[in-house]
């Protein structure tokens, strides 16, 4: 009774979608009503489904033995089920329920292999500060291949959009302007603020990632939970990557990234031949107006230009020009100081790098300042499936989630991008 339910729900919602998203006139408030008349059944249906199951669970036919854990053959009990508890929490907090919630929920993905990670939950899980996501140091049973998550995602302003077929964010262009007069009656001359709007639209992401077969012998809670770090990390770093080269002109659309964005004025990008002592300053120096000098900025670039700043000496001398320091716990964003100076850096390798001689003149290579210029937009919830075909023959399951998400840079001139020469 319950699936029955549950599933006509998520197919409804997707039929309101593709209203929201059509051509036809909706009404929005009607919609709107009915997606939180749907929530609410949907959370009422979960805790009854989870209170029965647990009546369920408490009653175990006599003589019925207890469950196996399949590598120490011994019985799982409430007693010895070490982690339980925890791995709950974990559930609970990624998809946004109650912990009581979650075990039920575990047990129908290890039943169907699919899942939704709402739009509100990711938005925290996508964001390291919200502490929801761990980065595990193994995974599965597979040994993880070295980090490619660029910190950047957890930087830019991430924004729960779900219900919106589009978003768009006013900024200003160029402000108000101010003279003198003389006093003769004559009216003051007029001016009024440039403003423009940054668009943005859903874009389907999909990604892939990997766990072993083997931990489908393990628990429910413990199968769901090692699937959701697998496709969670998948989407992060795949969005970390678009919010610097998204190109929404390409044939398969993607979200408006930093090298695309209109709401930068190409005439403040600049270009450079090669890294030197000069090169720093240069770059956060110029982030501002003509005034000002905006504090704050991030530099993003390539590790291999990184590596390049760590090389540079000073005239007859043997002690690098820059010092670079990693955050704590951080491998990709840290500190790089110029004497006084310190800029604040973040490894994106969407960028090309200016100390690569195969990059072409012209290429972007750097971009710098401050991300929460940048917004990303969560559509709708992220979709998990779980495919025992694929990879087979390595013992592995494809995990595959899709999700529906937007960015854009919201202020004007929110970053300048710096080109090889």
């Amino acid at each position: 009774m319950f699936e029955k339910r549950l599933k006509e729900i998520m197919k409804r919602r997707a039929e309101i979608r593709t209203m929201l998203e059509g051509n036809d006139e909706v009404d929005i408030d009607e919609l709107n009503r009915e997606l939180d008349a749907l929530d609410t059944e949907e959370a009422n249906l979960n805790q009854r489904r989870a209170a029965a199951e647990r009546i369920s669970r408490s009653v175990e036919p006599e003589g019925e033995p207890a469950p196996v854990n399949p590598i120490t053959r011994a019985a799982i009990t409430r007693e010895n089920a070490s982690g339980t508890d925890s791995r709950a929490a974990n559930l609970a907090a990624l998809q946004g329920i109650r912990v009581e919630e979650a075990q039920s929920r575990a047990e129908s993905f290890a039943r169907e292999g699919r899942m939704n990670i709402p739009t509100g939950a990711l938005q925290r899980s996508l964001t390291l500060s919200g502490g929801n996501i761990a980065q595990p140091h193994r995974v599965s049973g597979i040994n993880p291949a070295q980090n490619t998550v660029s910190g950047i995602i957890d930087m830019v302003n991430v924004i729960d959009a779900n219900g919106m077929g589009e978003d768009s964010v006013a900024y200003e262009e160029a402000g108000m302007t101010a003279g003198t007069k003389k006093d003769d009656g004559r009216a003051a001359s007029e001016s009024t603020p440039t403003l423009k709007i940054a668009k943005i639209t859903p874009t389907l992401v999909t990604t892939l990632g990997y766990v072993s077969r083997n931990i489908q012998r393990t628990t429910p809670l413990n199968y769901q939970e090692r699937v959701s770090d697998a496709a969670l990390r998948a989407l992060r770093t795949k969005v970390s990557r678009l919010i610097v080269g998204g190109d929404p002109a390409a044939s398969i659309p993607e979200p408006t990234g930093i090298l695309k964005a209109a709401a930068i004025q190409s005439g403040t990008d600049f270009s450079i031949e090669a890294i030197n002592e000069k090169t720093l300053r240069n770059i956060a120096l110029r982030y501002g107006g003509d005034d000002n000098l905006e504090g704050g900025g991030v530099l993003l670039l390539n590790k291999k230009d990184l590596m390049a700043f760590g090389d540079i000496r000073g005239t007859n001398e043997k002690k690098a020009v820059y010092e670079i320091e990693f955050d704590p716990m951080s491998t990709t964003v840290g500190t790089i100081k110029d004497g006084g100076l310190a800029v604040r850096f973040c490894i994106n390798n969407e960028l090309a790098a200016v100390s690569d001689s195969g990059t072409a003149a012209g290429k972007y290579v750097m971009c710098y300042g401050k991300p929460l210029a940048y917004q990303l937009d969560l559509f709708g919830p992220y979709s998990v499936e779980v495919s025992r075909d694929y990879k087979f023959a390595e013992g592995l399951l494809a995990v595959m989630g899709e999700a529906m998400v937007g960015g854009n840079v919201i202020t004007s001139n929110g970053f300048i991008r710096v080109k090889k020469a």
